[in-house]
């Protein structure tokens, strides 16, 4: 099987001491067909703004083909442009 195209790691999202998001390990394969289903406020919205790189995790890391970003680091627009 190749790699997953996303791997998220112990990623958390806080806005105002709120965690709003929380994913222990989450992997996407190519061609894999996924829906994100949840009540107002679960994160969805969130997550993608995530895995379009558009805010930075607050904690946790998130590799896309392979290539890691974690926490604290800038958003990296090199990496913005192949998603």
């Amino acid at each position: 099987m190749s790699d997953p195209i996303y791997e998220l790691r112990n990623v958390r999202q806080v806005y105002a001491r709120r965690t709003v998001l929380q994913i222990a390990h989450l992997r996407i394969w190519p061609g894999e067909v996924l829906a994100l289903v949840g009540p107002s406020g679960a994160g969805k919205s969130t997550l993608l703004r995530l895995l379009n790189f558009l805010e930075p995790p607050s904690a946790g890391e998130i590799y896309f083909q392979g290539a890691p970003f974690s926490a604290g680091q800038p958003l990296p627009l090199a990496l913005r442009r192949r998603v």
